[in-house]
């Protein structure tokens, strides 16, 4: 309730002071994400599902600085709740070739993990970025600075430190971990005729209460090519090692990733298709200790419609295997639509 009457307050302060001419680079954004499992053969699930909300402000302070408030909702045991998702303050100018955010946002590793859900290229997770970052991302309280080095090609490297109080989506402040969350986030960009490609590598480590301590290094890769205001062709692959273990717990080594191919048949329509693995690299069998191969793969097609940047209709199918040495396969399939929409401003990506 008082996240609600505070949203509101929000809202009526920048409506205000807009129209008093006060504040007129506060710039203000809702988006909302639907989606309806059309068919899911693992379970039975709500005909539509209001996945999630956003109400985003973001404006500049002053001539050195600048800010990000963002509140999310989403459905959760048949309830909506919103929660702060980002609020951080940053800036591009008071540091030669340098950059820099404090407060909470979304971690600057990886390539899914920058993005908010309702951007998305696809409609749900891969496996891979479900178990490495948290289901929608991992989010965190701290600071982030990212420095461009003066070479020829652009390459960057973005280091940041951060609480690690909660990794991913929690309720409640969490727990103190022995030592806060460190990441490291090198990446270069190769630019070409009618596109580009975006390379990036990952290192994240964090440490959980009892003992237990994440080692995650990964690898993405984004490329785009235009013909003119189309988007031809979008590909974009991460892939991710995990080890995570203690003093006390059983070291585990898990690897997956994904690959989505993505075709624009003109501005509005396109087609793709996403390839995902995930594998438990040290799962053995209970009774002999030998090692136990493990392997879930999904192929997932889709179909994009999108009548602007501010709204996207999308139909995907998912068909999933699991298979684990000494048990049957497990074969799912799952149909899902997509509407997704934008009212207001919206930042830009970076690429």
């Amino acid at each position: 309730m008082r996240i609600n009457k505070l949203l509101l307050i929000l809202l009526l302060s920048a409506g205000l002071s807009r129209a008093e001419g006060v504040f007129s680079d506060l710039k203000a954004t809702a988006a909302l994400d639907m989606v309806s499992p059309v068919y899911n053969s693992a379970e039975k699930t709500p005909l539509l599902n209001m996945r999630g909300a956003e109400l985003m402000f973001y404006s500049p302070v002053d001539h050195l600085f600048d800010g990000q408030l963002n509140f999310a909702g989403h459905t959760e045991g048949g309830e909506f709740f919103w929660e702060l998702h980002e609020a951080y303050l940053g800036s591009s100018k008071l540091l030669p070739r340098s950059r820099f955010r404090i407060g909470k946002f979304f971690l600057g590793v990886g390539r899914l993990n920058q993005i908010h859900q309702h951007d998305w290229p696809f409609i749900s997770a891969p496996k891979a970025h479900e178990r490495f970052f948290a289901d929608e991302g991992a989010a965190d309280v701290g600071l982030e600075y990212t420095y461009l080095l003066p070479t020829e090609n652009f390459i960057e490297i973005t280091a940041g430190v951060t609480n690690g109080y909660c990794y991913g989506h929690c309720h409640g402040a969490g727990q103190r971990p022995p030592r806060p969350l460190t990441y490291l986030h090198p990446s270069i960009f190769f630019e070409g005729d009618t596109g580009g490609t975006l390379l990036g590598l990952s290192y994240l480590n964090r440490s959980e209460t009892g003992g237990v301590t994440t080692h995650l290094v990964g690898l993405d890769l984004t490329h785009k090519r235009r013909a003119a205001k189309v988007l031809r062709w979008l590909h974009q692959v991460e892939l991710y090692y995990e080890r995570q273990g203690g003093d006390h717990v059983e070291t585990e080594h898990e690897l997956g990733g994904y690959y989505l191919a993505q075709n624009g048949l003109d501005e509005n329509w396109s087609t793709g298709l996403r390839l995902d693995a995930f594998s438990h690299l040290n799962k053995k069998f209970q009774s002999t200790g030998e090692r136990r191969g493990d392997l879930d793969f999904a192929l997932v097609p889709m179909i994009t419609y999108k009548s602007s940047e501010f709204a996207t209709l999308r139909l995907a199918y998912t068909f999933s295997v699991d298979t684990t040495e000494g048990d049957a396969d497990r074969r799912d399939h799952l149909v899902e639509l997509q509407y997704s929409f934008i009212l207001g401003a919206h930042p830009a990506h970076d690429f």
